[in-house]
């Protein structure tokens, strides 16, 4: 069995790999993400650095993205469906 935690900020994904998660999932502060709230969420700096943490210590890292897209912004989910293999 594996634990999957969610992780709305960096705080949140240490604690969660620190204390035994099998993986995490994070999503970013755009509309992408359905819970794009005040204070949750990661920029893409701080998404690598999750990523680069978790993965040290033998943690997946799954990526949301949890809205349709519109047609006026397509192109941005299309860059961000990519995203993280640029964090890698």
């Amino acid at each position: 069995m594996d634990l999957v935690c969610p992780a709305g900020n960096l705080p949140a994904l240490k604690a969660a790999v620190d204390n035994g998660a099998s993986a995490v999932y994070i999503g970013l502060r755009d509309d992408t993400n359905a819970r794009h709230f005040a204070g949750l969420n990661f920029n893409e700096q701080r998404a690598a650095e999750g990523i680069r943490y978790a993965r040290e210590r033998g943690t997946k890292v799954f990526f949301a993205i949890n809205t349709y897209p519109q047609s006026h912004g397509w192109r941005r989910w299309q860059k961000r469906s990519t995203a993280p293999i640029r964090w890698e």
